[in-house]
């Protein structure tokens, strides 16, 4: 594994070497390979395919799946970095706004992939290369609802995790309809009022993926 990491590092920084077209041309071909065959099921060979490059002009760059998958998920961590999640003063507002963005990044490439990769973390290899970036933007939905309790919006217990799962696990049975985004975000909220997600309630699984 730490082979693997310093490949990682040291490719990392020679993307901007021959041809900045090239690299583009590439790093498209991945994340269009990583969305529809995941991480283990990833072929550097159709990579080479769909860039129109030869194989050695991957292989200096980033000698192995793992170098040319991390340089993807730089790519796709920019946006992130530059547009963090929404703060509009209110926990339904913040929400409702994360919620559909969530939803309009999944519908693209860029959410199909990074939905490959989160299918598989429980691959070292893939942990390595996304858990920062998971637990970065994980801590953002957290802190929405946290937030929230400073705000007195909702009781001081109230579990951030359980919050986040419930919400999700409702908008999912009706993905993209925005009224129903609403109403499931105003009954949660409703329901953290009611102090039926206090911390101590059966501990659900983190969903604060995207």
């Amino acid at each position: 594994m730490r082979r693997v990491l310093g490949t990682v590092r040291r490719t990392q920084g020679t993307l901007g070497g021959r041809s900045e077209r090239v690299v583009r041309r590439v790093l498209a071909a991945a994340l269009a390979e990583l969305a529809r065959s995941g991480y283990t099921g990833f072929r550097m060979d159709e990579v080479v395919s769909r860039a129109r490059v030869n194989k050695t002009t991957i292989y200096r760059r980033w000698p192995n799946r793992a170098a040319l998958i991390t340089a993807v998920v730089d790519q796709l961590r920019q946006p992130l970095r530059e547009l963090p999640l929404p703060d509009t003063g209110r926990l339904e507002g913040d929400l409702v706004a994360a919620l559909a963005r969530r939803f309009s990044v999944g519908r693209k490439l860029e959410g199909r992939a990074w939905a490959r990769l989160l299918d598989e973390r429980h691959l070292a290899e893939v942990e390595a290369i996304i858990g920062e970036a998971v637990d970065q933007r994980s801590g953002e939905w957290r802190a929405m609802v946290t937030r929230a309790i400073d705000r007195a919006e909702i009781p001081p217990r109230t579990d951030p995790e359980l919050v986040l799962h419930v919400v999700r696990a409702v908008v999912d049975a009706r993905p993209g309809d925005a009224a129903w985004v609403r109403l499931a975000v105003r009954t949660v909220i409703a329901g953290a009022r009611a102090r039926t997600l206090e911390r101590g309630r059966r501990k659900a699984r983190s969903i604060t993926r995207g």
